[in-house]
């Protein structure tokens, strides 16, 4: 019985001491996911993050990287997590879907200047105009869908402090970022806010950004997640409840 006991408190320890330890990547978009003064990664969907490995306990070690080197990792590297990751069709079957962590409705974004210049913006006509983005998420691969081209009309940059700076000093007439995030994106590269507005509204880029895991990555640490996901409230995937999908 003593035996026994012993066994059932030692347990946890033991699938804890078990588990790999996790990689964890995202790029930096305040104030969802960036690196803090302190050198660590924080952030409102960061902080979700943050509660299901607790939950689950599983450990992780946090980076932030450029978008495409981040996304790179999380497709080829086992035991990796990466957050905030949209939901297409391409992606859809190369990764667990784990939790809903983030939500995002993207706009055309410009200066004030510019954009009062150009009020007539429309879906039918942003191909007369320039932009920046970040290599390989979705406003990339949507804009190239649109029929911008790399080094014409479209610069592509490896994170969004590029595209903002591009932006900022006149080299693009536009951006793609969801207007909720001018103001902490702004205030962190200490610029004035007020003079970059939202254009013209792209429904189709109104997505939610997920944590989702390498699909190299244990199923059983998988699950762990997402049933920590759950008891948190924290919205997860439906439709899989078993085997993850992202």
């Amino acid at each position: 019985m003593r035996l026994l006991i012993a066994l059932l408190i030692l347990f946890p320890w033991f699938a804890h001491a078990q588990s790999p330890r996790l990689s964890v990547v995202t790029e930096s978009s305040p104030p969802l996911h960036y690196v803090d003064k302190y050198g660590r990664v924080a952030g409102e969907s960061t902080d979700k993050v943050r509660q299901i490995l607790k939950l689950a306990a599983l450990e992780a070690d946090f980076s932030v990287y450029p978008w495409a080197r981040s996304y790179t990792l999380a497709e080829k590297n086992a035991d990796t997590l990466i957050f905030s990751l949209a939901k297409t069709a391409e992606r859809k079957d190369k990764f667990y879907w784990i939790a809903k962590v983030s939500e995002f409705h993207l706009s055309v974004v410009g200066l004030r200047d510019e954009a009062r210049a150009n009020k007539l913006v429309t879906m039918d006509s942003i191909s007369r105009f320039t932009f920046a983005v970040q290599r390989d998420d979705v406003a990339h691969h949507w804009l190239v869908e649109q029929g911008f081209t790399e080094g014409d009309n479209l610069m592509v940059c490896a994170d969004i402090q590029c595209s903002w700076n591009f932006l900022v000093r006149g080299t693009v007439d536009f951006i793609i970022e969801d207007p909720s995030l001018i103001a902490p994106m702004a205030k962190r590269l200490n610029i004035n806010g007020e003079e970059i507005v939202p254009v013209t509204d792209i429904p189709e880029l109104a997505l939610t950004g997920y944590l989702a895991a390498s699909k190299s990555t244990d199923k059983a640490v998988v699950q762990r997640l997402k049933d920590a996901a759950q008891q948190l409230g924290i919205n997860a995937t439906s439709g899989d409840a078993h085997v993850v999908q992202r």
